[in-house]
């Protein structure tokens, strides 16, 4: 998602990135994707150049952005290296006081409902809108 914090104004990227190995089985029942699924998908370079486009420079906000960013700055060190990070789930931590912050617990807070959890599309929507919770709790501007 990238979301003009002045207009508001919305867009999306998603794509699934090749992958000739087998998917194991619990990733499968995690996501709903099959190795059928990513069969035919772009190879990982074309999807990060696709991405780094798309974002333009803007601050990245993830869940755990750790985890997320580690990927990114493998694939592409020269792009994601030094790329401007918000970490929703540090944010979480530091105004919420809840007895876990698992993303499912923290978006139940705000009122989000998951339709597709540990799909990265969904993923991002429910991280937006907690994201966007926790800027108006803590009076963020901008």
């Amino acid at each position: 998602m990238r979301v003009d914090m002045v207009t508001g104004a919305r867009a999306s990227f998603s794509s699934f990135v090749r992958c000739d190995a087998a998917l194991p089985h619990h990733i499968t029942r995690l996501t709903g994707i099959s190795s059928d699924m990513l069969g035919g998908a772009p190879e990982g370079h074309e999807v990060v150049a696709e991405l780094a486009g798309f974002i333009r420079g803007l601050p990245i906000v993830a869940y755990n952005a750790g985890f997320d960013m580690s990927f990114l700055r493998a694939a592409a060190p020269e792009v994601f290296e030094t790329h401007p990070v918000v970490c929703a789930l540090q944010a979480a931590r530091r105004y919420l006081r809840l007895p876990d912050y698992k993303l499912a617990t923290v978006a139940r807070h705000f009122g989000v409902d998951q339709t597709a959890a540990h799909r990265a599309l969904d993923d991002c929507l429910t991280t937006l809108s907690i994201f966007e919770g926790i800027r108006a709790i803590s009076g963020a501007r901008g």
